[in-house]
């Protein structure tokens, strides 16, 4: 499951990213057996200069604080460990804490199913070296149906952005699709705001990588390619776009077909 975090009114980033990072990391980590968690993986906005050139001329909108990964090996574990006591008050526990420290009317999330359409890293985890990543959080053209949307986007797109890679300097690219198994709508169940469509996450190995690829004059000729391609599937004016850096809680047996 992919959750879009955003921190509390009147919170600073000062006070949000510890609280988010260690105060509720821990307590996730505390309560993973009951809620049948494999895998936890934060991931915080970070300033970086040079998504603004990214996002420039964009009508995107504001970008939230963080997001946030959670795996199971299936659907099966899933409901299982929701309906359990243990998961019912592991779950519980968990939602009071996220009021202390996020903006819950703006919450989102959705069950997704990850696929990698490129990665020539050096395999690393998570939130290990100096890898950096953009997270553009994506809603797709009403005209489509979410068939037709993931279709266009892990078929055409996916092939231009792997033609582009080069140019970019990326080291991996993962498209976030919604799960069509999905038996309910998390966001629709917590009371949340409608979850996006559609993530996408393209990883640098640093951020000087982000700043050469982002600048040079190849990698804009990219972008402007991938953009009006975008534009025959994704609606650009609820997008949303944020340099990240990720942060591995625990990762018990490793990524798996439930996220």
């Amino acid at each position: 499951m992919l959750c879009q975090v955003p921190r509390k009114l009147g919170m600073s980033e000062g006070e949000f990213y510890p609280r988010y990072l260690q105060g509720h990391g821990s307590l996730v980590r505390n309560h993973a057996r009951a809620m049948g968690f494999l895998r936890y993986v934060q991931t915080h906005r970070i300033a970086l200069p040079q998504i603004d050139n990214f996002t420039a001329g964009q009508t995107w909108r504001t970008p939230l604080d963080g997001q946030s990964e959670l795996w199971w090996d299936s659907w099966e574990s899933m409901e299982r460990a929701l309906a359990s006591p243990e998961g019912g008050e592991a779950s519980a526990i968990l939602e009071v804490d996220e009021r202390e420290f996020t903006e819950t009317s703006n919450v989102s999330g959705f069950v997704a199913q990850e696929e990698v359409v490129l990665d020539i890293s050096d395999g690393s985890p998570p939130g290990f070296g100096t890898a950096v990543k953009i997270v553009i959080d994506i809603w797709k053209r009403p005209d489509l149906s979410t068939a037709e949307f993931s279709a266009r986007w892990r078929a055409q797109h996916a092939d231009l952005v792997r033609q582009h890679a080069a140019a970019l300097g990326i080291c991996k690219y993962v498209q976030n699709h919604r799960d069509p198994a999905a038996k309910f709508d998390f966001a629709e169940l917590r009371g949340w705001q409608p979850a996006p469509d559609g993530v996408t996450e393209m990883w640098w190995p640093s951020s000087e990588a982000m700043s050469w690829a982002l600048t040079s004059p190849e990698a804009v000729a990219a972008v402007a390619a991938i953009r009006l391609d975008e534009e025959e599937f994704v609606l650009p004016s609820l997008t949303r776009a944020f340099a990240a850096k990720e942060h591995s809680i625990f990762d018990y047996i490793g990524a798996t077909s439930v996220v």
